[in-house]
């Protein structure tokens, strides 16, 4: 099932970057948006418009098929790419990216349990690539085929399966329940993680065309609305997180 990948140029890949600070620009729009309607200065149905469905549609997918992409270019780094051989996994569950993910996803949850304990945020988009991180981390030789086959398990079930039996706290994050609580920020593994496979399908494809490595690693940025977009790409992690206690401190403040 293992899927021959060549090497790919290890400096950070700028395209990459733009597209994910693209992703974190939208990001600020639609949480913006969210502490105006919770100011009640706008009057915005997120649960059921289907704008504001759509457009939170597009930033997770933008987030998490890069998760997939990122996962197949960073295991170019080490020469084994095999996820539970020796170290390999405890290198990975320790290393600094996802520590500082998992640092930053428990600081949301307890600072949003603090602000608006209703609807704290207990497995919202930086929980899922966390997770995803770890379990995409083991498909990254699995080939093209099988993994389409595996997004589209996981895209068909979380649409599809809805059953009261899985509506315990502990498995919520799963997204199989029917009723699961209320929360600013909810992204389950079902469907999800879908999006995740198929980014590992892009990041094989693109490490094993010469012609796409090629272009993709060749592109630059070349004027400072560019630069200032591959900049919050490069550090869209920090800033995901800052915004976000920002826009829940804002809203409590305004709503003393």
């Amino acid at each position: 099932m293992s899927s021959t990948i060549k090497p790919v140029n290890n400096s950070r890949l700028q395209l990459l970057d733009f597209i994910r600070g693209i992703a974190i620009g939208l990001m600020f729009i639609f949480h913006l948006s969210f502490g105006l309607n919770e100011l009640n200065l706008i009057d915005v149905n997120f649960s059921n418009d289907y704008f504001w469905i759509g457009f939170r549609a597009i930033i997770v997918f933008l987030f998490l098929t890069l998760v997939g992409i990122g996962l197949v270019l960073s295991s170019h780094k080490n020469k084994s790419n095999t996820f539970f051989q020796s170290n390999t996994f405890f290198q990975t569950l320790l290393s600094k990216r996802l520590l500082l993910l998992f640092t930053y996803m428990m600081l949301i949850t307890l600072f949003s349990y603090y602000v608006r304990p209703q609807y704290y945020v207990y497995f919202g988009i930086l929980h899922l690539i966390f997770i995803s991180s770890l379990f995409g981390r083991a498909l990254i030789k699995v080939s093209a085929k099988y993994l389409f086959l595996v997004s589209l398990l996981f895209l068909i079930v979380g649409l599809s399966v809805e059953s009261a039996q899985l509506n315990h706290p502990l498995i919520y994050w799963l997204g199989l329940g029917s009723n699961p609580a209320s929360s600013d920020d909810f992204a389950p593994l079902f469907p999800w993680f879908a999006l995740v496979v198929f980014g590992v399908i892009l990041g094989q494809k693109l490490s094993q065309s010469t012609e796409i490595n090629q272009s993709v690693s060749q592109w630059r940025a070349k004027n400072w609305m560019t630069k200032l977009i591959c900049w919050g790409g490069k550090y869209s992690i920090h800033l995901y997180f800052f915004h976000f206690q920002f826009f829940y401190f804002m809203i409590w403040l305004l709503q003393l």
